[in-house]
């Protein structure tokens, strides 16, 4: 397995690239800057087969179309989210001169607990609520994408279309009965690892919101 990464769009958000012994790959949020997110793929001779999302609002989903219509790859999301990707207000992509490009088919709506398998790799679907009504965590392996759900030090706001953050609270802890300490791999910022947020972030760690 091979990750890459690469931050797209106005707020940077972090677009990764999980490649599979035989080159095949998945994208996970997909949120901007198509041409060179096509440039990388490219470059490193991938034609991916899945995007995964982990929430859909505008800065996650941006490049979604582009990819779908070069590479035929399957969009998939959080069941409790997919509405999102048909809804330029709840994506809050209408204010954008683009929105329509915000349309997006969504193949297969994910529920808690399925599989997505692209050759070795699986990908375990966490429901994890609260920044949307059906924000996930995809887990692959010793990776963990937590979307907007947690960051390094920090977690995603609550004050949107969907989101909770009673629900986030409850999210969070169970991202950390989680097993192992994955990297954490968050939708903006830096990456972490799970025990350095379980001891350190205020909203997860030892202290008490």
């Amino acid at each position: 397995m091979k990750l890459l990464s690469q931050t797209v769009g106005m707020i940077e958000t972090n677009c990764y690239m999980v490649v599979s012994e035989q080159n095949h790959c998945a994208v996970i949020d997909p949120g901007a800057d198509a041409d060179r997110l096509i440039q990388m793929l490219e470059q490193n001779y991938l034609n991916p087969s899945i995007i995964l999302l982990t929430h859909g609002h505008y800065d996650h989903i941006g490049a979604v179309n582009a990819l779908v219509q070069k590479y035929l790859c399957l969009v998939m999301i959080g069941e409790e989210d997919a509405d999102m990707l048909g809804d330029d207000r709840k994506s809050l992509a209408f204010r954008l001169p683009n929105r329509d490009s915000y349309h997006i088919v969504c193949d297969r709506k994910l529920k808690d607990g399925d599989k997505i398998t692209l050759d070795e790799l699986t990908f375990e679907v966490i429901n994890t609520p609260g920044h949307t009504k059906g924000g996930v965590t995809y887990r692959c392996g010793e990776l963990l994408f937590t979307g907007d759900t947690l960051f390094a030090g920090d977690v995603g706001r609550c004050d949107l279309f969907g989101g909770d953050f009673l629900t986030l609270k409850n999210s969070l802890q169970r991202l950390k009965q989680l097993q192992g300490d994955p990297q954490v791999l968050p939708g903006h910022g830096p990456f972490s690892s799970l025990e350095r947020e379980k001891r350190t972030n205020p909203y997860m760690g030892i202290r008490e919101i």
